[in-house]
């Protein structure tokens, strides 16, 4: 093969991957434009976090709106530390008066262990259930139809009735927005790799040019 058609191979070449690169960086910013137009349409904002233990609340990105990958991931976190609260609050945790932050109690629970825990307005079964016991030790649970559930330990039956559909939105809630952050990461990797791919074609076309002078 000749020396000129090598050179016209080499420079074919090097608009292809040029070309390419550009490319990629385009539809990765549309990607990653759309993505933070679509999240920022929900209206999320940051929920505070007390991280610390002087009641100040310090949580990441605290109050700002959720539109971009860090934002997301803050709300991640937020959400994630709200539904260990709240599991220890229906285990038999302690809520501190100044920092509000709960300690104790079982915040691994198994939630959907508990299927005959449902009660009125008033507090009382609304089935007969057999004797329920928290996996993680806190105590037990039975009920009888009509009578307040009978229960040893420091379970909150009211709690953890409330605390399945909470658990459910929750979970529904961080799934979504680690989609969200994947979609952004997929965008931010086009976006690097079409770059790259862009400096290469240049480079590769200046030293073409330079050995043919």
């Amino acid at each position: 093969m000749s020396t000129k058609k090598t050179g016209g191979m080499i420079k074919a070449l090097t608009w292809i991957v040029g070309l390419g690169g550009a490319a990629l960086m385009i539809v990765g910013i549309v990607v990653y434009s759309f993505a933070s137009v679509e999240l920022s349409s929900q209206n999320i904002t940051v929920a505070s976090v007390n991280e610390g233990s002087d009641g100040v609340e310090n949580g990441p990105n605290a109050g700002k709106a959720v539109r971009g990958p860090f934002t997301a991931l803050s709300q991640i976190n937020a959400i994630t530390h709200h539904l260990h609260q709240a599991s220890q609050v229906a285990t038999g945790g302690t809520k501190d008066p100044v920092t509000g932050e709960v300690t104790g109690g079982n915040p691994n629970l198994t939630y959907g262990t508990a299927p005959s825990i449902s009660l009125d307005g008033q507090g009382n079964c609304l089935a007969t259930g057999a004797l329920w016991t928290d996996p993680g030790g806190s105590g037990t649970v039975q009920c009888t139809k009509g009578a307040p559930p009978q229960v040893t330990g420091d379970i909150n039956p009211a709690s953890i009735t409330s605390l399945r559909s909470t658990m459910t939105t929750g979970s529904f809630l961080i799934s979504s927005l680690f989609v969200s952050v994947v979609a952004f990461g997929v965008a931010a990797l086009m976006i690097g790799l079409g770059a790259l791919f862009v400096v290469v074609s240049w480079i590769s076309a200046v030293r073409s040019r330079t050995a043919t002078q």
